[in-house]
């Protein structure tokens, strides 16, 4: 075989193994691309803007997605978040990460990477074997993920209320559009999480 016609057979069969996205699915489940290429809805009470994925290819196959996702609010409860996510070649959650701004202050989750199962401890003879919990990797990730952004909220949060002084700006301060955040987050995830395919 020549050369060139195996590097072309090599790609075909790379490219036929590797992940895929449905951006035109995701923007549907979000109300639509507008011709801005965002998508503007509502989610628990807050207005949300999520703008269309970028797609990079990495060369094991796999796939890197980033977009960007704005809680759409007054002042200081403005929020900017970036969620990144990387697959393997089989469409597995391999890395997560949320970086952005919250009421004016950085927050950034880390990297976070899809855990290991747990070993299963092995049964001494004749004792019934051990319970074994269900473990979904990919479930484990996401759950950290957002364990860690809430973390990282409420040291904003906490630092805000140290500056506040009066009962009034307390009461305003916004609490439950901060849920809606990590919860408006957590549904753009899931989202793209179903529109992964090979």
């Amino acid at each position: 075989m020549k050369p060139l016609t195996f590097l072309a057979a090599l790609l075909l069969s790379t490219n036929a193994f590797a992940v895929s996205f449905d951006t035109e699915g995701f923007g549907q489940s979000l109300n639509g691309w507008s011709k801005k290429r965002t998508a503007t809805y509502d989610f628990t009470d807050a207005e949300y803007r999520t703008h269309i994925p970028t797609l990079t290819g990495t060369p094991s196959g796999g796939l890197f997605l980033s977009t960007q996702v704005d809680l759409l609010a007054m002042g200081d409860q403005r929020s900017t978040c970036h969620i990144s996510l990387t697959f393997s070649s089989t469409g597995a959650l391999e890395s997560a990460q949320i970086r952005g701004t919250v009421g004016n202050k950085a927050v950034d989750t880390g990297l976070i990477r899809r855990p290991e199962a747990p070993e299963v401890p092995v049964a001494a003879e004749g004792a019934p074997a051990p319970v074994r919990r269900p473990f979904h990797a990919t479930d484990e990730l996401v759950a950290e993920l957002f364990s860690v952004f809430d973390a990282e909220v409420k040291k904003v949060v906490d630092a805000k209320d140290k500056d506040r002084t009066d009962l009034f700006s307390r009461l305003s301060s916004g609490g439950s559009k901060r849920a809606d955040l990590s919860a408006g987050l957590r549904h753009n995830v899931n989202l793209i999480l179903q529109h992964i395919g090979r």
